[in-house]
């Protein structure tokens, strides 16, 4: 079953606590305090070790200059918890977040993060405390995802809430992962947290929403982002899992949208590796979930290809996702643009 309780507080961070591995080697935390237009401060309770005892690593990606169309969406929300369960705003669209879905984050850009080890810049807290210390320093509106506790005065499991192993499988689900993002006076960042034993691919649903893909075997964030770990490299993982990515897109094409000889939107694809891939059956999908079906086409080694895509299958220019995904429905790549970039008659490059 889903994660309880499950949305996004909107508060101003005040001050943080955090168990180094000689206060707490087993379940450590750090503690974000908070306040919100309610008296007392709220708690944050960030996980920085998994409870895995055979994988107790995280897994980690920052994005220094965050753009996304949700933080115009979150601008715009009164201070405290926003419950997002059962609401429009769960799904694909919304405003809750997707480590998968949801196009946050380029995935090959993460790290794998144990607790707490000596030396600098190679642990979680090394991680965290100085973007936390900036974000209350410059006085930042933060957005803690995760899900409520404490008589509503507190949140927690803000990190990934899919693809757990089995053990914690009970918890997995779609549109439901915790995270921080940061809204500083000219421009937003943004920090998500997974466990490195979770998955890279999870199913859609409904009923089996949130588990591994597949079931057994599945390749977890430690292959895709470590190459320490066996079988095989990151790069090997990295390409098998992603040989083809978006480059470029066109979204808001010069003319009223939808009318007879106004130009297509358009998606450039570009081909990874050095051996042809077919495209055929793949598809491109807009932030509403609706996907564009590619036809009987392949693309060289090394080479990009435009694909027009069909009226159905418009490209938001409020900001939106771009999503592709091989034959079998798995996630190949993903991008997200701002309404600030749609720009009319402008060609996107992501990367």
């Amino acid at each position: 079953m889903p994660v309880e309780s499950y949305g996004v507080w909107k508060a101003k961070p005040v001050r943080y606590t955090y168990e180094t591995d000689q206060a707490d080697p087993n379940s450590p935390h750090l503690s974000l305090y908070y306040v919100d237009d309610e008296p007392a401060e709220g708690r944050a309770a960030i996980n920085i070790k998994s409870g895995d005892r055979n994988e107790s690593r995280l897994a980690y990606w920052t994005v220094p200059n965050f753009r996304h169309p949700i933080t115009e969406d979150l601008a715009s929300l009164n201070r405290g918890f926003r419950l997002l369960e059962g609401t429009s705003e769960q799904g694909r669209g919304g405003i809750a977040l997707d480590f998968i879905r949801g196009n946050l984050f380029q995935r090959n850009e993460g790290r794998i993060l144990p607790h707490d080890v000596a030396g600098d810049n190679n642990d979680i807290l090394d991680q965290l405390k100085p973007i936390v210390d900036r974000a209350i320093a410059d006085d930042a509106t933060v957005y803690i995802y995760g899900s409520s506790f404490d008589n509503g005065k507190g949140i927690h499991n803000v990190h990934m809430n899919q693809g757990n192993p089995q053990r914690w499988s009970r918890d997995n689900g779609v549109w439901q992962d915790g995270g921080l993002l940061l809204q500083f006076a000219d421009h937003w960042e943004a920090v998500f947290i997974g466990f490195a034993s979770q998955a890279v691919h999870t199913e859609d649903g409904p009923g089996d929403a949130g588990q591994p893909l597949p079931r057994t075997g599945y390749l977890t964030w430690a292959n895709f982002l470590d190459g320490d770990v066996s079988p095989p490299s990151r790069e090997q993982d990295d390409l098998s899992d992603t040989p083809v990515i978006i480059t470029k897109a066109l979204v808001n094409p010069r003319g009223p949208d939808g009318q007879p000889g106004v130009d297509p939107e358009t998606v450039t694809l570009k081909n990874r590796t050095d051996a042809e891939v077919n495209l055929s059956g793949w598809k491109l999908r807009n932030k509403n979930g609706e996907s564009h079906v590619i036809l009987a086409q392949g693309i060289a080694g090394g080479a990009s290809v435009t694909i027009a895509l069909v009226p159905q299958v418009p490209l938001s220019n409020k900001g939106g996702t771009i999503t592709l995904l091989n034959g079998t429905e798995l996630k190949v790549h993903g991008v997200s643009y701002s309404k600030e970039q749609a720009v009319e008659g402008l060609v996107i490059t992501f990367g």
